[in-house]
């Protein structure tokens, strides 16, 4: 059943992305690569933020631009992986609020939609590189940590880099390499030359 309403999905998508295609002509192109280059702008400055609502704010609008884009392109194991992602990390935005929103059983939940979804969508062999970066996003999100946070997304923008390169995707790929190298010049900036990343202050009003 679940199968049959991806293929159903697939096959609207496809119609969709035709008759758009057709009607808009280079627009079509021109709107769809709008939405890489906002989320590139979004992923790229998130990784400098100091405070974690806007980090948060700022990863969500990215995750949805992403929704749009692979969901025009298709590939609906990177599309339903960032919907995901745009979910939990508004859900996790709570933790400091409320106790079910630090709930590891909701953490679980989340990688586990994401490993469903991603299996039942699986295409080519390199759409495991979506799914790994799917359950590492989750995973940097849920912690508290900026820390953690941005050291797991060095493996996380790693894992979208090679799913990029793998389907050719060039603002993906464009978005996924600057963001990983925004995380690393982040690490350097907060961790080696010890510049203030805010922690401490959020701290004293959690």
């Amino acid at each position: 059943m679940i199968n049959n309403l991806l293929f159903s999905i697939i096959e609207i998508s496809d119609k969709l992305v035709g008759t758009l295609s057709n009607s808009l002509g280079i627009w079509y192109t021109i709107i769809l690569n709008a939405f890489g280059v906002i989320a590139i702008l979004l992923k790229v400055s998130e990784f400098q933020l100091k405070s974690r609502k806007l980090i948060f704010l700022f990863a969500s609008l990215s995750a949805l631009c992403w929704v749009m884009y692979f969901l025009v392109q298709g590939d609906f194991v990177s599309m339903f992986i960032n919907l995901i992602c745009m979910i939990n990390i508004i859900i996790f935005l709570q933790r400091d609020k409320y106790k079910w929103a630090s709930s590891k059983w909701l953490l679980c939940l989340f990688v586990a939609l994401q490993l469903t979804l991603g299996i039942l969508s699986f295409k080519v062999w390199h759409d495991v590189f979506a799914i790994v970066g799917g359950v590492l996003t989750t995973l940097s999100y849920f912690v508290l940590s900026k820390k953690t946070y941005r050291f797991i997304n060095v493996f996380n923008m790693s894992s979208w880099v090679a799913n990029s390169i793998s389907k050719m995707y060039v603002i993906a790929l464009i978005n996924d390499s600057f963001a990983l190298i925004s995380v690393i010049v982040s690490i350097f900036r907060f961790y080696v030359f010890k510049r203030d990343d805010g922690s401490e202050e959020e701290s004293k009003t959690n």
